[in-house]
């Protein structure tokens, strides 16, 4: 039976932090330091809040929880490099009046992992601080790559040019992508926000909304090819 040749071989050794990569992240606010003290205080607390949310939303992709690390800097392993885009919305949407620079690192961490990515080190968080440095030394936005290898450069073109779309958007076109983003209907959004189904389809296509959702889904197709953390 199964079971006896388990009692055999005696049981299995758990998983280390050696044998596996994944990717960290590493995310910090912009011009946090400018804040007043009131106004920090009342972001603090919304931030406090993300990382909760960020933490249920996510929960399946994460080896290790999203935990504030400096004040103004939070930081996770994903064992799923998939959901970076969505991630990215997240952020953006939750907090739409705080800028966030994103360093994504990949490899290997060499600290025992436990339930918040607190106290880990490793090759992966390495190459994340690496991408934050980069991401302030050259003001760019949208998430820095670092340790992907050849991926390197395609992640952070899709990361720079998405980015740069969302920016543009007029806040109408922007609320209209939003929802579409979410999976909404025409229908619904034009009931929500008090226009015609028309007036939708004109805001989408003003906004290049199916070019978008296209170039979205070849980025997460590339770090989909990554795996679930086993790649050498």
């Amino acid at each position: 039976m199964p079971s006896q040749q388990r009692s055999r071989r005696g049981p299995s050794k758990p998983k280390t932090g050696e044998a596996e990569r994944y990717t960290a992240v590493i995310a910090d606010m912009v011009a946090s330091r400018a804040m007043s003290p009131s106004q920090r205080a009342r972001v603090q607390v919304a931030f406090a809040r993300l990382i909760g949310l960020l933490n249920r939303l996510y929960a399946d992709h994460l080896r290790a929880k999203f935990v504030i690390t400096l004040g103004d800097e939070f930081q996770g392993l994903l064992r799923n490099p998939e959901v970076i885009p969505q991630l990215v919305w997240t952020l953006e949407r939750k907090l739409p009046d705080i800028a966030f620079r994103l360093g994504f690192g990949y490899g290997r961490i060499y600290t025992s992992l436990k339930e918040y990515a607190i106290n880990v080190d490793g090759p992966a968080l390495h190459r994340a601080r690496a991408a934050i440095e980069a991401a302030k030394r050259h003001k760019l936005r949208g998430g820095v790559f670092d340790g992907f290898g050849s991926l390197d450069a395609p992640l952070n073109g899709f990361a720079r040019v998405l980015q740069h779309q969302r920016a543009i958007w007029p806040p109408r076109q922007l609320e209209v992508v939003r929802r579409l983003h979410d999976g909404k209907k025409g229908v619904d959004i034009a009931r929500a926000l008090g226009i015609t189904k028309q007036a939708v389809s004109r805001y989408a296509s003003l906004a290049g909304w199916e070019a978008y959702a296209e170039a979205e889904r070849g980025w997460s197709a590339l770090l989909r090819s990554l795996g679930t953390g086993k790649r050498t």
